[in-house]
């Protein structure tokens, strides 16, 4: 996996961002200003930004996501590695943290949906 500075810095973007001004008439015309013109070269640049702030924020989520997933398998393997020592039981161990059952083919027992169990005989 990743670190998510490299995955961030893989999609570096430097939104130019444009300064709006309103139209504005003085009479006198002192303070007069067209203001800024609403082109499509703009709007796409709005459209760019928010497009690329998205794709950034999802790289992030799917980081953290994975993370979270193999935090959770460390924690797993850890309690399992301590409580065999505990135990005694230290010899033979084999960890495989399958994400789904499809994975696999259930010879003898039962898979139970709900809890997400398999019960041998």
């Amino acid at each position: 996996m990743k670190s998510i500075r490299k995955l961030l810095n893989d999609n570096i973007f430097n939104y130019i961002r444009t300064q709006w001004f309103n139209k504005v008439d003085d009479p006198e015309g002192d303070n007069s200003h067209p203001g800024t013109k609403f082109t499509a070269k703009r709007a796409n640049n709005i459209e760019e930004g928010v497009e690329k702030a998205h794709e950034r924020l999802n790289t992030m989520t799917e980081y953290i996501n994975e993370s979270d997933k193999a935090t959770k398998s460390l924690q797993f393997e850890f309690l399992l590695l301590k409580s065999s020592i505990a135990t005694g039981l230290t010899s033979n161990i084999l960890v495989n943290n399958l994400e789904t059952i499809e994975s696999f083919n259930i010879e003898a027992g039962v898979y139970d949906e709900n809890e997400n169990k398999i019960y041998l005989p």
